[in-house]
């Protein structure tokens, strides 16, 4: 392995921003090499990412990261505790010294919640809170079991968005070799969720730093900004067509049977995605958890795969430093790590399977395009010197 510690950052560069050209910043004034691990072309929060994964990673890239990998399908669409998870692993995989990540609080008030979030009377907190307010959703019971334990103001905290996934990574890294390593959030730079809903790609643009606009300029109106709606019929269509053969899909990730249920009776109703999270969206289920499921029951995701750690990772983008990390890490053979997607398919049975349920998916997400494609075969790193 690679001899100089390195940092790595779970990521979605949804766009790239200035507030993530300013965390890589600070991560170079601390590590030599600062690898992203991106989420492919499907985002947490369970939308489709503004472009495609290889045209994100290039941005980050020209704004400083030296190696940009996937955190695939169907790990980049998941709740906060498994994206974590698998994030984490791939970064433990690859040799990570440090795992840096985005906090609105300083590490030791994150540390405290972690801890306390760690012990067997929290869990019993959080279950009676559930139990006494039967139209609570987790996130809500969970910060009210910190109030409890800690006080309000770390309950504010938990609750920040920068910090929630905090918490989880702090977890995910608990008895791993690789080490938290937070960087304080700025305020003042717009967040990907801001850019985003200007709704429009020419103002999204001129939101974000020149090496990362060049990026998506250059593929503007062919693959940014891409538009989730373009598959609407495709969503309502196939959810349909499950709610007409009568059975409820078993073993569906993050989608008890009630939501499913409330899921496809609201399909019938509606014509898009946006109206069916909408009306699905409650007390319990918030819009993120909604239109995760609404894709996993889409797509066929269940919580069996969401459960093995991911058996590889691609490359998106790597510069000299990069290459020397990935040199590094070749002959370690804690996950695959695919240079081109073509060599997937000469890869072991559980690689090759992974790959392809995730190409599945993708095959349909690039339709959302601005000028739908076949699909997004044939792309290739982007490699630098």
């Amino acid at each position: 392995m690679d001899t100089q510690p390195f940092v790595s950052v779970i990521c979605e560069y949804n766009p790239f921003h200035y507030g993530h050209e300013y965390q890589i910043q600070q991560l170079k004034k601390e590590f030599d090499k600062v690898v992203c691990i991106m989420s492919g072309n499907v985002v947490q929060r369970g939308t489709f990412a503004v472009s495609d994964k290889y045209i994100r990673a290039t941005a980050a890239l020209n704004c400083g990261a030296d190696l940009v990998l996937e955190l695939p399908l169907p790990y980049c669409c998941a709740s906060a505790s498994d994206f974590a998870r698998a994030g984490v692993f791939i970064a433990e995989a690859i040799g990570s010294d440090y795992l840096a990540f985005g906090a609105e609080d300083d590490i030791e008030t994150l540390m405290k919640i972690r801890e306390i979030a760690s012990k067997k009377e929290f869990s019993e907190a959080v279950s009676r809170i559930i139990a006494e307010n039967k139209n609570i959703s987790y996130p809500n019971a969970f910060s009210s079991a910190i109030s409890e334990f800690l006080g309000e103001e770390y309950a504010k905290a938990v609750k920040k968005p920068n910090n929630i996934l905090a918490n989880e990574y702090i977890s995910s890294l608990s008895g791993r070799k690789t080490k938290p390593f937070a960087v304080r959030r700025e305020q003042g730079f717009s967040s990907s969720s801001a850019i985003r809903a200007t709704n429009d790609g020419e103002k999204m643009l001129s939101l974000i730093p020149e090496k990362s606009r060049e990026v998506f300029e250059s593929v503007y109106l062919s693959d940014f900004p891409r538009d989730m709606s373009k598959l609407d019929s495709f969503f309502i269509g196939t959810l349909r067509n499950i709610a007409h053969e009568g059975k409820v899909p078993q073993n569906i990730y993050s989608s008890p049977e009630g939501l499913i249920q409330k899921i496809l009776s609201a399909c019938v109703k509606v014509s898009s995605f946006d109206a069916l999270v909408a009306a699905c969206t409650d007390k319990i289920y918030t819009s993120a958890r909604v239109r995760r499921a609404v894709i996993a029951l889409v797509f066929g995701i269940t919580t069996d795969r969401m459960k093995q750690d991911p058996c590889y990772t691609q490359v998106l983008a790597a510069n000299g430093k990069g290459r020397e990390i990935l040199k590094a890490v070749k002959n370690e053979k804690s996950i695959d790590i695919i240079t081109k997607p073509v060599h997937a398919l000469s890869l072991g049975n559980m690689t090759k399977e992974a790959f392809l349920f995730s190409k599945k998916i993708e095959d349909v997400v690039s339709l959302s395009s601005p000028v739908p494609t076949p699909s997004d075969e044939g792309k290739t790193p982007a490699i630098t010197k």
